[in-house]
């Protein structure tokens, strides 16, 4: 079995799949929300520190002490977090910076940006490239208690800005990130793993054994059962099919009996068929001399004797006799056909010529119905020309006088041509008459040596005619309807192999 089409592998594939979208999605918004939380506690933190430091430079510069003012920038500027601790002019020069080497430059373009746009309420993120950082600038003005050391001339004594650095915070989320993506693989290995083995023992070897069974079935070995003792549906599955092995067991055994009853019955009849046929051909040639006797005897009376009633009728029984055993000897000895490229068309027209003089059945109008598209197919012309004629007979038989009989020949098949069958390997002749019709209990039997309910019929002419479409490789079917006609249809094979 492919690997791809394994029931195991594509549990495992969709479970993985749910888990990736899942945990995916989940350590994204956890990751969100850290990165979130870490940049709202900076800002806190830097909006914290600045008012902190301005305070304490506030109370220094008060007690005039600026150089308390430089070590405290210092020592505030080596805690890891703090990166940038320094105070600028309202032009932008840095005044005191925790980095020396910074005293006397200007400062960024950004910081100077926010401070000249006015909105300097929130922090905001440094110019620093290679990790995040939280900025804020907090302006000194010079208040009452500041005129004595820089006069009332100046509204702005200097501006603190503060940078925390989250580069720590930044490596803590990366490495929970890691962290998640390890778990989540972690998560999916073991859940598969475990599923595997889940699904291995309670689906794949149930099924497997159900598959060997199965596949023992089919070779014709039904003895085998399934052992498989569960309560889930793969246990109901299991019980169902065993039962099914032991009804088609019983059903192959019941069929086994009647294959070895009917090979019997068959071979008495093929038996007794052989010996109705030397009988009947025993009793032909006698047959025939009284009937030319018979004929001879007519001749021999004048018009008006009353003794040619008596050899009309001799002539009528002896001809019905011979009928009946040329019927029986075509049973007995069905010829094999002879293929020739005809058009069925043809067949029908020259029945229907033949039926229409024949002043002695039922007087019907015959309707035809041909396909023009009709093509040759490899048939016995002589032996369909039997088979329609004798279902024309048989309808007309059937109909009121000027009845109508209806005949139809079909490319493409129309009637109730059984699914098993490919419909475009077969063309299909119809012959519908508008008689009673028949019972289903009659159409059930009609097909069988013998059964008739012609009070002057042997019985044999539609079994002859099915064993002549089928030893053409066609069917032969009827739809009928009490009340409403009878329908017979024949479908004849586009091709059969024996024909060059």
């Amino acid at each position: 079995m492919p690997l791809s089409s394994s029931l195991n592998v594509k549990i495992n594939v969709a479970i993985a799949a749910a888990l990736v979208i899942v945990l995916g999605v989940s350590a994204y918004l956890t990751l969100s929300e850290q990165n979130r939380q870490a940049e709202e506690n900076t800002k806190a933190k830097a909006r914290l520190l600045t008012q902190a430091v301005t305070n304490i430079i506030r109370m220094d510069m008060e007690s005039q002490n600026e150089k308390d003012l430089e070590k405290i920038i210092k020592v505030l500027g080596q805690f890891r977090e703090i990166e940038t601790l320094r105070i600028f002019s309202a032009d932008g020069l840095i005044l005191h910076s925790a980095d020396s080497a910074e005293t006397g430059s200007n400062i960024d373009e950004l910081v100077m940006n926010v401070f000249m746009s006015g909105d300097m309420s929130k922090p905001f993120r440094s110019g620093v490239e290679d990790h995040r950082s939280m900025c804020r600038v907090e302006v000194m003005k010079n208040e009452p208690q500041c005129h004595r050391c820089h006069g009332k001339d100046t509204e702005i004594i200097g501006v603190l800005e503060v940078c925390l650095s989250m580069a720590a915070m930044d490596a803590q989320i990366e490495r929970n990130a890691r962290f998640m993506v390890i778990s989540t693989l972690l998560t999916i290995l073991v859940v598969s793993l475990c599923i595997s083995l889940l699904t291995t023992a309670m689906v794949n070897r149930p099924i497997s054994s159900l598959m060997s069974v199965m596949r023992k079935a089919q070779s014709g070995k039904l003895a085998d059962r399934v052992e498989l003792r569960s309560n889930d549906e793969l246990g109901k599955l299991s019980e169902s099919f065993n039962e099914m092995l032991s009804r088609l067991e019983i059903a192959e055994n019941e069929m086994k009996r009647l294959h070895a009853e009917q090979m019997s019955r068959a071979e008495r009849l093929a038996s007794i068929g052989e010996m109705a046929a030397s009988v009947a051909h025993e009793i032909k040639n006698p047959l025939a001399g009284l009937s030319g006797a018979t004929q001879v005897l007519a001749g021999t009376f004048k018009e008006d004797d009353p003794r040619n009633e008596v050899l009309r009728e001799m002539l009528k029984l002896t001809g019905r006799l011979d009928k009946t055993i040329n019927d029986l000897l075509n049973f007995a000895r069905v010829k094999p056909p002879e293929f020739g490229l005809v058009n069925p068309n043809d067949i029908i027209e020259e029945v229907l010529f033949f039926a229409g003089r024949d002043s002695r059945e039922t007087p019907c109008e015959f309707v035809r119905k041909l396909d023009p598209r009709m093509m040759e197919i490899p048939l016995d012309s002589n032996q369909i020309q039997q088979v329609f004629l004798n279902l024309v007979i048989n309808a007309r038989q059937a109909s009121k006088p000027h009845g109508k009989i209806t005949v139809s020949s079909n490319v493409t098949p129309k009637g109730p041509l059984p699914d098993v069958v490919p419909h475009g390997e077969y063309v299909e002749v119809s012959i519908s008459d508008e008689g009673s019709g028949i019972s289903p209990e009659v159409v059930a039997e009609m097909f069988k040596p013998f059964y008739t309910t012609k009070v002057q019929g042997t019985g044999l002419g539609l079994s002859i005619s099915r064993n002549i479409i089928e030893s053409h490789g066609g069917i032969m079917g009827v739809v009928s309807k009490e009340g409403e006609g009878t329908t017979f249809f024949v479908w004849l094979r586009k091709n059969h192999e024996e024909v060059v």
